[in-house]
């Protein structure tokens, strides 16, 4: 993901400034979407526009084809669906753009560090799970609700063995040590 140089609405009052790009990391649960939720409403009433979004984006073409893997309706390859998790978010990507060059801020409920993290958590080559990502927008912001597994919500999970304590386990050191570096740099 390449770095931004640009002034975020969120620092300038300016109309013609660009908006934010705020992501929310975490695992299954862990209040990623109750804490974007307020963040949005609270940026709201300090007077800035603000959107939520999340991804997967279920909306759309290849968006319905990951909700049918989600939900066990279909069975992909480990690399099959990692790529579907990417292409769905380069689907969104002009739009973002010009969101945010609008001045909107983007609060998104799980990005690219999700894609890598799970995938690599699954077994993949973590560079191979990074390359895809390579050109998406850069967050001005990441935050990691880091919450130990144990401590999560049970959960009624749509996908296979990614509910179980020890991928949850496995999921949050990959996160800690592989994905949350690379919103550091």
């Amino acid at each position: 993901m390449a770095n931004n140089n640009h002034t975020c609405s969120l620092r300038g009052g300016k109309e013609d400034s660009r908006g934010a790009l705020v992501v929310l990391e975490g695992l299954d649960r862990c209040g990623k979407t109750t804490q974007s939720t307020r963040l949005v409403a609270n940026l709201e009433k300090l007077g800035h526009s603000a959107e939520l979004w999340r991804f997967p984006d279920r909306t759309t073409s290849v968006g319905q084809m990951i909700s049918s893997y989600l939900s066990n309706k279909s069975q992909l390859d480990d690399h099959t669906i990692h790529l579907l998790f990417s292409a769905n978010r380069w689907e969104k990507r002009s739009l973002m753009e010009s969101k945010l060059k609008s001045g909107i801020t983007l609060v998104v409920d799980r990005y690219s560090y999700s894609g890598v993290a799970f995938s690599s958590a699954k077994g993949l080559d973590i560079s191979w799970c990074k390359a895809p990502e390579i050109g998406l927008l850069a967050p001005d912001l990441v935050v990691y609700l880091d919450i130990p597994p144990e401590l999560l919500k049970e959960e009624a999970t749509e996908v296979r063995d990614m509910s179980s304590l020890s991928f949850k386990r496995r999921l949050a050191k990959t996160i800690r040590s592989s994905v949350v570096p690379l919103g550091r740099s």
